[in-house]
């Protein structure tokens, strides 16, 4: 009779009814209940239903439910009860949150409940996706959906496949955002399934397209939705996603808003990624406006959500409950192997019986364990020092990265300096010996006009020296950078010809062909103009760096070809691509190439950092995509895209 009723309970709460009347509905049905494992059902379900208002109350009823099914030996019911739990402090305590994933996960697996198995992988997902951890997160959901699909269950597939497009949406793949949120959405219309995530996943997909008509519908779909069901987390997805459009736009009055409204329904909820994300907002949108009070306040804001989520402390502690859940695992093959071994043993030796040799295995049994324990030892110090040797090789690869800029700049000036200063003292020669034999004045004339003409080049190039320098420093500057209308072309034009310099100077045998397709119509566009400058001269580099490299090993007749083109967009944005006819990037690598130290050139050429910053930089910068089409052999293609504001 219970589990009747309780299902007709959540048959109730996952129709869309306000969310008021479901806690009472649960609410009045605990305090009729005497059942011990339907109070355990219910305490659960309350949970659920405050995890998107309240987190708070979420964790107080998670750990009421825990507590209970403990006491009455229900696993079910403590699996699910672990699981809600976790979910309310994965906003303040990611490392404590993922123990109870894990643990949730493997009671799971102990009593074969395959729909709690797909939920914890889901929810040890997000975590991952929450770090930037993008092969790690994706492995999870993609786990977690074929569960599902496996057990037939359409509702948490549609959940499963929003998730999955809200992470590639992270990531600025928008192809695959769109491809997995249209089938989120196609599913939950079947199912009659809520959309509110969903509709915010397709809102992100169109403002990204440039489609802005489209994005402001979506979001505005996803709003009404949410409010009907009292969602504040998905409320303030959406109101942070009407923010980035208007940023976008260049309304900053909207943009302002909209922050703010999100940022007021994460607080209520307890969502602290969400008031993260608010107060970024907010706090460029202040900073450009010249109001530092506001600014500051929501940057310190930002500041203290940041820690809170994401610092350092919390960041080694998630890193050691990972290295504890593997060693976990590592231990239990190991006793179980070792138990395997015992139990034949102890069957070759059953006939025989002897005590010394039942001594001798257990003589040998300690001997093994006092040797996995120093493995275990040394690979918990051998983690350790890793993660120390990564925090130094991230400093010194930005560093070394600055320097090489800064020599790598500098060399073609001074190199034009030096030559014109040789020039200079040859012509003083002359100068003197012509003084010596006789007096000619017009020849006199001839030498101190070319003398004075190799003065000012090496002046010229001096000051160029000089303006590099400059730029180093500006461009290594903390700080909010400023955004001005650029010309593009001739950004895109002046790296080029920087990039082909700096290989020249290093290469001196090495030549190319310079292509330009430039669009003569390309209006100018809103940028950092030295974050988007780095951007270029790394492609530029890196497409000569390749064809140099095809060349080495190609046959004659092979000429180097590196270009550079640009479009205008129709939703006035601009396409900027190069292209080059290199060695191209093997299909297996091509996934990774925009990972933080993952490089293919041979160690000591690249530090790994180059293409994954200008991703950062054009897609959480400028809001743009940057996207690579290669074939092995035969050349690669960097198309970067920008919306027109």
């Amino acid at each position: 009779m219970w589990g009747v009723w309780l299902l007709g309970v959540v048959s109730a709460a996952a129709q869309p009814s306000p969310h008021r009347s479901s806690v009472d509905s649960l609410q009045q049905l605990l305090r009729q209940t005497r059942t011990d494992s339907s109070r355990v059902d219910l305490l659960y379900l309350l949970s659920d239903q405050f995890w998107a208002s309240d987190t708070d109350s979420a964790a107080v009823y998670a750990r009421r439910s825990l507590a209970l099914a403990r006491r009455t030996g229900n696993r079910r019911g403590e699996g699910a009860a672990l699981n809600r739990l976790g979910a309310a402090l994965r906003e303040s305590n990611l490392s404590r949150a993922l123990q109870l994933f894990q643990e949730s996960l493997r009671l799971a697996e102990k009593i074969n409940d395959s729909g709690l198995q797909a939920q914890n992988l889901r929810s040890i997902g997000i975590i991952y996706v929450y770090l930037r951890e993008r092969k790690l997160g994706l492995a999870y959901y993609f786990q977690a959906l074929r569960l599902d699909r496996r057990i037939h269950d359409r509702r948490r597939e549609v959940v499963e496949l929003s998730n999955i497009g809200l992470a590639y949406d992270l990531y600025g793949e928008v192809d695959s955002a769109a491809y997995y949120q249209d089938q989120a959405y196609a599913l939950a219309q079947q199912q009659g399934s809520f959309t509110n995530y969903i509709l915010y996943g397709l809102g992100n997909v169109a403002r990204r397209r440039g489609q802005v008509a489209q994005a402001r519908a979506y979001y505005r779909r996803s709003l009404a939705e949410s409010r009907r069901r009292g969602h504040l987390r998905s409320l303030n997805f959406s109101y942070l996603g009407l923010a980035a459009l208007h940023q976008q736009l260049g309304q900053p009055d909207s943009a302002i808003y909209y922050a703010r409204l999100g940022v007021q329904a994460a607080r209520q909820n307890g969502f602290l990624r969400g008031v993260l994300n608010g107060s970024l907002i907010l706090t460029h949108e202040f900073a450009q406006r010249g109001q530092s009070d506001s600014a500051f306040h929501y940057q310190t804001l930002l500041v203290a959500m940041k820690d809170t989520l994401f610092g350092q402390e919390k960041v080694m502690r998630l890193q050691n409950v990972d290295y504890q859940e593997r060693l976990r695992a590592q231990q239990a093959a190991a006793a179980q192997q070792a138990l395997k071994v015992r139990y034949q043993t102890y069957g070759l030796l059953a006939g025989v019986g002897g005590l010394l040799l039942v001594l001798a295995l257990l003589v040998r049994h300690n001997r093994q364990q006092q040797r996995t324990n120093a493995a275990l030892q040394a690979s918990l110090a051998e983690l350790k020092e890793a993660q120390l040797m990564l925090v130094q090789r991230e400093k010194m690869a930005f560093l070394g990265e600055m320097t090489a800029g800064v020599a790598h700049e500098l060399q073609n000036p001074l190199g034009f300096v030096k030559q014109f200063a040789a020039v200079s003292t040859n012509l003083i020669n002359e100068i003197s010996g012509a003084q010596q034999l006789a007096r000619d004045e017009r020849l006199e004339h001839d030498l101190f006009e070319g003398l004075k003409e190799n003065l000012r080049e090496i002046s010229q190039h001096g000051q160029r020296a000089t303006a590099i320098i400059k730029g180093m420093l500006e461009h290594a500057r903390t700080g909010p950078a400023v955004r001005e209308p650029t010309d593009l072309n001739a950004l895109f034009h002046n790296n080029l010809n920087l990039a082909y310099e700096g290989v020249r100077q290093q290469f001196p045998d090495f030549t190319a062909t310079l292509n330009q397709a430039l669009a003569p119509d390309l209006p100018p566009l809103p940028v950092v103009a030295a974050d988007l400058g780095r951007v270029l001269l790394n492609l530029c580099t890196n497409a000569l760096y390749a064809v140099r490299q095809r060349r080495l090993t190609a046959p004659a007749g092979y000429v180097p070809i590196v270009e550079i083109g640009s479009r205008r967009l129709p939703n006035g944005g601009a396409e900027l691509w190069v292209q080059d006819n290199g060695t191209g990037i093997p299909a297996a690598v091509r996934a990774r190439i925009f990972e933080p130290f993952f490089t293919t050139k041979p160690t000591g050429e690249g530090t790994g950092l180059g293409l994954s910053l200008s991703h950062d930089i054009v897609v959480n910068g400028h809001y743009g995509t940057l996207r690579v089409e290669s074939e092995e052999g035969a050349g690669t293609r960097f198309v970067l895209m920008l919306p027109a504001g």
